[in-house]
């Protein structure tokens, strides 16, 4: 895909304190590549390195990047320059600082287990979820009426679980991959009064 490669050149190396784009980055982007981003008001939260955000706004999203990390948010201003994308950049710690509705919203969250991993980038808490559950309390807020979100997880997060928590939205798995120690699913959630 030439407009991915166009944008990981525009983002070039990532600092040490914002994700790098990985196996769960590009399981989104497949996800993101089947669904019609054109005139859409995208929310990228947690963006990390920006390029899902990126890539919307390359098919002619309305994108909205935030992250908590102003070094992750300058990256993202400087890889959007490169690519002559407008974007806009709000610093924010998962929803606190967005006010707005979106068509859809893109959260890939640091998922791992923090009994493995001490890196802030993907260290998601005991059981991985220390930013996921709060997301999906928070979501409904945030979506348009038909609105969705994407949001990445792991068999490590026990995703069975997260969607029997979260029964007020109507959650399914668009996607999946399988690498040596764990499953990746990209979950596609809605509304449940909104769901067929």
């Amino acid at each position: 895909m030439s407009d991915i490669h166009e944008i990981l050149s525009a983002i070039g190396k990532s600092s040490e304190t914002t994700y790098s784009p990985s196996d769960d980055t590009f399981l989104m982007i497949d996800v993101l590549s089947k669904i019609p981003l054109h005139g859409k008001a995208v929310l990228d939260l947690g963006a990390g390195s920006g390029i899902l955000g990126l890539f919307c706004a390359k098919m002619g999203a309305r994108v909205t990047v935030a992250d908590i990390s102003d070094s992750a948010l300058e990256e993202v201003r400087t890889a959007a320059r490169r690519l002559n994308l407008t974007i806009e950049v709000v610093k924010s710690d998962v929803f606190s600082n967005i006010t707005a509705r979106f068509d859809l919203v893109l959260f890939n969250p640091p998922y791992l287990p923090s009994g493995e991993v001490k890196d802030p980038t993907v260290d998601g808490g005991s059981n991985g979820r220390r930013l996921v559950d709060p997301f999906l309390d928070e979501l409904p807020r945030y979506l348009s009426d038909n609105g969705v979100a994407l949001l990445l997880v792991s068999s490590l997060n026990n995703p069975g679980a997260i969607i029997d928590v979260h029964r007020g939205l109507s959650i399914n798995v668009a996607a999946s991959r399988k690498l040596f120690f764990e499953e990746l699913q990209v979950l596609l959630c809605k509304l449940r009064n909104l769901s067929s």
